[in-house]
């Protein structure tokens, strides 16, 4: 299996030795797409040159199958700036609540994770779903 990397948990959680809480492998690349698609494109450039996303841009856009298409563009450019992502399809449609699903299945060197995402488009927040 290809190594997905390492990171603190962004739950800043501790472990029982008092130490923040490590994520690594899927876990590491799922939390990695939620924060580049959640963070507004740039907002780090002090730190990252073209980190983030213009995801929370189309809040507010009719809600139709031609922003879900401008949606689904802007998240696969995002996805190929991570370079442990070779492959990934996008499905995405708006729910009873009129938020938005976003079910990814992402393809890495030799694994594959698939991943459920709900865009709430009265917040903005993204937040992983249960249903994958």
């Amino acid at each position: 299996m290809a190594d997905l990397g390492t990171d603190l948990s962004s739950e800043w959680t501790l472990t029982e030795h008092g130490d923040l809480r490590l994520i690594s492998q899927e876990d590491n690349l799922a939390q990695a797409i939620t924060n580049r698609l959640t963070c507004t494109l740039d907002n780090l450039g002090l730190y990252y040159n073209s980190y983030g996303s213009l995801l929370n841009g189309f809040l507010g856009w009719k809600r139709n199958n031609r922003t879900l298409e401008f949606m689904k563009i802007e998240m696969g450019n995002r996805l190929k700036e991570d370079p442990r992502i070779n492959d990934f399809n996008i499905d995405l449609e708006y729910n009873s609540n009129g938020d938005v699903d976003m079910n990814l299945t992402i393809r890495t060197g030799d694994a594959s994770l698939k991943l459920a995402l709900v865009l709430d488009t009265s917040t903005g927040e993204l937040s992983l779903s249960e249903d994958v």
